[in-house]
């Protein structure tokens, strides 16, 4: 395959990423919303996750960037406060995953990162509505924004490290093979 081929394939694979990222998004719904307001698992996350491992460090960025760009622009409501708190979590806690992924490259496993970042994300979504309203009260609710947020970077990142596996075997079986 040649240089110019690589990256259009690349480039398909990250289109392809986001699209799935911004279908997850589109397809959640609100998890126990009736016991803890503003929890969800964040599905959409596998997608800047998974590039964060195969491709690295600037598409995982991009992705985290343009997510919920397209996802607001799709719902209509780009520049509002879910927007807001959509594009700060998915920013920081990609600029996070990052940082880990990096400096913990053989110590923290692709599920130890990916906790960090639903912690990170769920406290910057927190930071920017405390910033808003400026409410103490808030700081009562971020015990269970931090706990769920690492529960659901556990479960994203348990999907996403299998779905690298499988994907390392699909490739390594197609060097292998004749045809």
């Amino acid at each position: 395959m040649t240089e110019y081929q690589n990256k259009i394939r690349n480039l398909i694979i990250l289109s392809v990423l986001l699209a799935a990222g911004v279908a997850l998004n589109l397809i959640e719904p609100p998890f126990l919303y009736f016991i803890a307001p503003g929890v969800k698992i964040g599905i959409a996350n596998i997608a800047t996750l998974f590039s964060l491992y195969y491709f690295g460090p600037p598409s995982s960025l991009l992705l985290g960037f343009l997510r919920p760009i397209v996802v607001s622009l799709i719902k209509g409501n780009f520049l509002t406060l879910e927007f807001i708190l959509s594009f700060v979590g998915s920013i920081s806690s990609a600029i996070f995953m990052i940082i880990f992924y990096k400096i913990g490259k053989n110590k923290i496993s692709i599920i130890g990162v990916s906790i960090i970042g639903g912690i990170i994300n769920n406290f910057a979504q927190f930071m920017a509505v405390y910033i808003i309203t400026n409410n103490v009260y808030l700081f009562l609710y971020l015990p269970v924004l931090i706990v769920s947020g690492g529960l659901a970077g556990f479960a994203i990142g348990f999907v996403a490290n299998l779905l690298l596996k499988r994907i390392k075997e699909y490739e390594n079986e197609k060097r292998k093979s004749p045809w």
